[in-house]
C-alpha cells in the first residue's frame, strides 16, 4: 500500500500546491492540516482514545476521541468522518460535526526526527454511543475511555499521560461548560 499524500501548507494554512508523503511531511517539518473530533455522549462523557504504543508520536498517551491527517485534496469534514470511522469505528455525518476551533501546533519528537507542524481543525460531536459501539483500529488505538467532564478537567490539570493539547482542552471544557 502506498503512503498517504498530504497537502503542504504555509504557516497560515494556505495550500502551497505541493503534496508530500506523511513521512516526508514530518521529516521536513512542513505545515499540514489535521482533523480532531471530540465525541460527547448525552450523559456528558467525553471519549478519549489511548494511542497505540506502536505510534511514532505520543505512543501510549490519552488523546482526542479521534484525530488524523487530512489527505491531499480531501475536505477537512471528510477527513474527520473518515478518521472517526477508521480509528474507533463510530460513524458520524457532516451535520453532526460542530467546528469549535483551529489551532496551529508545533512539536519536535523522536529526538528531532519527527517534526510535527499541524493546523488542527477541532470539531465537537454530540452523539449517543456506548462502549459496545466502539471498534478499535489496533495499529492506531489501544483503548478508549468514556470520561465524565469533571474527570477530564482533573486529568488536564494532573495527568502527564495526556497528549499536550492544552489550548484545545481548555476550549473544549469552555464549550461544554457553556452548553
Amino acid at each position: 500500500m502506498s503512503e498517504e499524500l498530504i497537502d503542504v501548507l504555509t504557516a497560515d494554512g494556505t495550500p502551497t500546491g505541493l503534496r508530500k508523503t506523511k513521512s516526508e511531511i514530518h521529516r521536513d517539518g512542513d505545515w499540514h492540516r489535521a482533523a480532531h473530533v471530540w465525541i460527547v455522549t448525552p450523559d456528558r462523557r467525553v471519549i478519549l482514545q489511548l494511542r497505540s504504543k506502536r505510534k511514532a508520536n505520543y505512543p501510549g498517551l490519552w488523546d482526542v476521541s479521534s484525530a488524523g491527517h487530512v489527505s491531499a485534496g480531501e475536505a477537512v469534514l471528510d477527513a474527520a468522518i473518515r478518521e472517526t470511522a477508521e480509528e474507533i469505528g463510530i460513524d458520524i455525518s457532516a451535520g453532526e460535526l460542530t467546528p469549535i476551533g483551529t489551532f496551529p501546533e508545533q512539536s519536535v519528537l523522536c529526538g528531532g526526527t519527527y517534526l510535527d507542524n499541524e493546523i488542527n481543525e477541532v470539531f465537537l460531536v454530540r452523539k449517543a454511543v456506548g462502549e459496545s459501539d466502539v471498534k478499535l483500529q489496533p495499529a492506531e488505538v489501544d483503548a478508549v475511555a468514556f470520561v465524565p467532564i469533571e474527570e477530564l478537567r482533573q486529568r488536564i490539570e494532573n495527568d502527564p499521560r495526556l497528549v499536550p493539547h492544552r489550548e484545545e482542552y481548555e476550549l473544549l471544557l469552555r464549550v461544554l461548560t457553556e452548553h
